[in-house]
Parts: C-alpha cells; sequence; structure tokens
C-alpha cells in the first residue's frame, strides 16, 4: 500500500485568519496531490504555520530537512505577502517537495556540488509554478563566470561554507543566493543537453552533472 502525504495547517494560536486559512488548505491540499502525482512522492508531513523567518522579499518561506516533513512559512503581515502569496506559496511547496522526494532517493547531498544540483533541481520544478518567472533567489548581479571560478576548486568538499554560498557573505565578497544562481544554471545546461525535466531527473546523482559545471 502507498503511503499518503498529509498536510497540517498548524494554527491553534489563530495567527492565520479563518479566511486565509481557508484559502491556504485548500490551494496547498491541491498542490501537495498534484505534486505526489508528478514526484511519485508518498509518506510526508507538510506543517505550515507563521513565523517570522521567512524571505524577506516575499513572506513565505520553506524547508525540507528530511524525506517525510516539509516546513512552509507565513509571515501573513509581511508588506509584500498579500499580493504574492498565492504564488509564492505553490512554488514553496514545489520546491520543498521536490527536495524530500530527492532525499528519500538519491539524497539531499553533501558537497557544494551535490547541494547545487539538489537546489538547481527544485529551483527548476517550482519554474512552472511561477509561469516561466524566476524566483528572486535564483539569480546574482552580474555574469556567473567568477563564481564558477571560485566554486570549482569546492565542488567535491564537504567542508564548503553554505550560508556564504547560498546566503551570501560580505565577508568572502559572495553575493546572496550564488550557490542557488550556479545550481540552477548547472541544471539548465544538463536538461538542455539531455532532455527531461526536474520530475523526472529528480534521481540524477549529482555526479552526472559534474562536467557542466564551470564558466
Amino acid at each position: 500500500m502507498s503511503k499518503t502525504n498529509q498536510l497540517h495547517l498548524m494554527n491553534a494560536a489563530a495567527k492565520i485568519p479563518p479566511e486565509l486559512a481557508a484559502e491556504l488548505r485548500h490551494l496547498l491540499q491541491h498542490q501537495l496531490d498534484r505534486q505526489a502525482g508528478l514526484l511519485d512522492l508518498g509518506g510526508v508531513d507538510v506543517a505550515v504555520y507563521v513565523s517570522p523567518w521567512t524571505l524577506a522579499e516575499t513572506g513565505v518561506g520553506g524547508y525540507a530537512p528530511l524525506g517525510h516533513w516539509v516546513q512552509v512559512t507565513l509571515t501573513p503581515n509581511h508588506p509584500s505577502f498579500a499580493a504574492c502569496w498565492k504564488q509564492e506559496v505553490p512554488a514553496t511547496l514545489a520546491h520543498e517537495l521536490h527536495h524530500a522526494r530527492r532525499w528519500q532517493g538519491v539524497g539531499y547531498g553533501q558537497t557544494l556540488l551535490e547541494v547545487m544540483v539538489s537546489e538547481g533541481l527544485a529551483l527548476h520544478h517550482e519554474l512552472p509554478e511561477r509561469g516561466g518567472v524566476l524566483a528572486p533567489y535564483t539569480t546574482v548581479p552580474g555574469d556567473l563566470d567568477s563564481l564558477w571560478t571560485r566554486a570549482e576548486p569546492l565542488l567535491d568538499r564537504e567542508d564548503y561554507d553554505h550560508n556564504a554560498w547560498f546566503y551570501g557573505s560580505a565577508a568572502q565578497h559572495l553575493p546572496r543566493w550564488a550557490g542557488y544562481a550556479l545550481g540552477f544554471e548547472l541544471v539548465r545546461r544538463f536538461l538542455a543537453t539531455e532532455g527531461g525535466d526536474a520530475a523526472t531527473c529528480v534521481d540524477v546523482p549529482a555526479t552526472d552533472l559534474r562536467t557542466f559545471a564551470g564558466p
């Protein structure tokens, strides 16, 4: 018997107004069911709750630390939330469910290359939910060549600085989202050559993309 997925709208403190809660439940359940079919995914609990720790641009955040657990966080009083949540919440859930499915298969990864591949695949997977418009964490200012040059010696290492590469570091002169942008480009090159999409390639080993990395 296949495992089902369960949606949990965590709202005991009534931080989510009733009308918004009803809309969220409907939208997220539909997305969860659809993504389960696309990704052949089961056995995942999705917890949705209010938190101040969301993206500064949107008031929405996501996290998938395990193959059976996904979090979607909301800041309803964020100035951008009302205008963007109907797109951001489904896109975020698609992204995190892709991670959960990859956790259940080849794993999210520990090296810089592995994490870039996992994030790049998830970014491509959420792209249709945005009508092809790139997420704010997909690009960085300028070209990527200099970032590739810096990343190449670290690609196969587990001791890279994850926070610096993915969230930015003024001290290391790394822009915010550098790792995401490189991962998105890496997966774009791979899919353009090998075909398929992020769902069909959810279990592709990161080593298969190694030759596509670099300036």
